[in-house]
């Protein structure tokens, strides 16, 4: 069973279901969010420091390394560059991934600010004028993003989506992206027709996802299958299921 904060988000979005598989995130997700994919070949933090330049926007990144993927997002709007050199199925889930940072580290905040204090609060935002004292103290305002936002998504292992490795951001990223790729409910069906040991194989095949990710998801799934069922048998006792 899908979490809550899971279940909040992928509402909070707008993003209706996929009609297909593998699905083309990027297409869905320009026409329902401020955001616009953007793909480099051999994408590195410098090539997405000069792409925004030659366009008008300083960003200072501080530092330069290879990359599947970038998300730069300001004033409630994103930027989420992808490797064009990589394969169709890593550019499929770092748009995903990229895209979930932009929702739930920029825009979902933003969007509770906004509703919490209401449009004057927008400046603050965006930078345009400093926090009252009472508007710093607000709690609503923890962790609410004020500027530009830069998250990079490294080339090699990211570490496992749920694992005290990866930090709480990367896990929710990594877990609304699988979600918007592959949805639980067709994941688990997919899941279910057939053997269990290829499992992971069909996730990939039929959403199109990495190797590695489709592996982590039915991981998930697996245990998130497990939580569920120990809960019902601890509140209707051992006969049920």
């Amino acid at each position: 069973m899908r979490p809550a904060w899971l279940r909040e988000a992928v509402e909070a979005s707008g993003l209706p279901p996929p009609e297909a598989f593998p699905r083309d995130l990027a297409a869905d997700a320009s026409m329902r969010l401020p955001v616009r994919p953007v793909g480099l070949k051999d994408l590195t933090s410098e090539k997405v420091r000069q792409w925004l330049a030659q366009r008008g926007r300083t960003v200072e990144i501080g530092y330069h390394r290879e990359m599947h993927g970038c998300m730069v997002a300001w004033e409630g709007k994103g930027l989420v560059f992808f490797d064009r050199g990589d394969g169709p199925a890593q550019q499929r889930f770092t748009v995903a991934h990229e895209l979930g940072h932009f929702f739930l580290d920029h825009l979902l905040p933003r969007m509770r600010a906004l509703d919490f204090f209401g449009d004057g609060i927008r400046d603050v935002l965006d930078q345009k004028r400093p926090a009252t004292r009472e508007e710093s103290l607000a709690a609503v305002l923890e962790g609410v993003p004020i500027g530009v936002q830069i998250h990079l998504m490294d080339r090699g292992p990211t570490g496992e989506v749920g694992t005290g490795v990866v930090a709480r951001s990367e896990q929710r990223a990594d877990r609304l992206a699988l979600e918007w790729l592959a949805p639980e409910k067709a994941a688990r069906q997919v899941m279910q027709d057939g053997p269990t040991e290829t499992q992971e194989q069909r996730l990939e095949q039929h959403f199109g996802l990495p190797p590695d990710r489709a592996a982590t998801y039915a991981r998930i799934l697996r245990r998130e299958e497990g939580r569920s069922r120990f809960s019902i048998v601890s509140f209707l006792g051992e006969d049920a299921g």
